[in-house]
């Protein structure tokens, strides 16, 4: 890596880091791009150079803690065969760290919804996840897909319950996934082996 470059990625880095800290701090509507700019020693134009504006900021600090938190999660969790208690598990680790970071939440997954980003993304992959795990017991990949379809509506049913109410925490939303989710869960079971 050049010079340059290495100075570029440095800058880049000390507004990553001056920004979350006054996101965590002060909040992200009351965080302008002029206060890290000025936290950060930098230039506003400086700023804009790394950042097209602050949501992508907001975005890539969250992320990133948000790939820790999956990774932590994956090193954790033991592997499951059911399809209901994998998605339990995942809207667990998700509905924590959504609570931990919940102004960074509501920024990120709203413009997510709106842009198919992001968290519609990586509900795609827990959708074949689930998918795959109905198929490994002989239920045919048209039927495991809707039941996949299906038990990720349900996850967004909660999970825009959570976005409104700003309460990640409380073990009702998990119980309620888990109940929206029954019927698929006692599917899995019929077809189990």
């Amino acid at each position: 890596m050049n010079k340059r470059t290495l100075q570029k990625q440095q800058t880049k880095d000390v507004i990553k880091r001056v920004a979350k800290r006054a996101f965590l701090e002060n909040g992200i509507e009351a965080t302008t791009t002029r206060d890290i700019s000025r936290d950060a020693n930098v230039a506003v134009g400086t700023f804009f150079v790394h950042y097209p504006d602050k949501l992508e900021l907001v975005k890539e600090i969250f992320f990133e803690e948000l790939e820790g938190a999956l990774t932590r999660h994956a090193e954790q969790e033991e592997f499951t065969e059911s399809p209901s208690d994998y998605l339990q598990q995942v809207a667990q680790t998700l509905f924590r760290f959504f609570g931990e970071l919940k102004e960074f939440t509501q920024n990120v997954v709203l413009d997510s919804l709106v842009t198919d980003g992001f968290h519609s993304q990586q509900m795609k992959i827990v959708s074949a996840g689930i998918a795959n795990r109905f198929e490994r017991v002989g239920v045919d990949s048209e039927m495991a897909q809707l039941f996949a379809d299906n038990m990720i509506a349900n996850y967004w049913f909660v999970m825009m319950a959570c976005l409104s109410s700003g309460d990640y925490y409380s073990k009702a939303n998990l119980s309620r996934l888990k109940s929206l989710n029954l019927p698929f869960e006692v599917s899995y079971q019929n077809a189990a082996p």
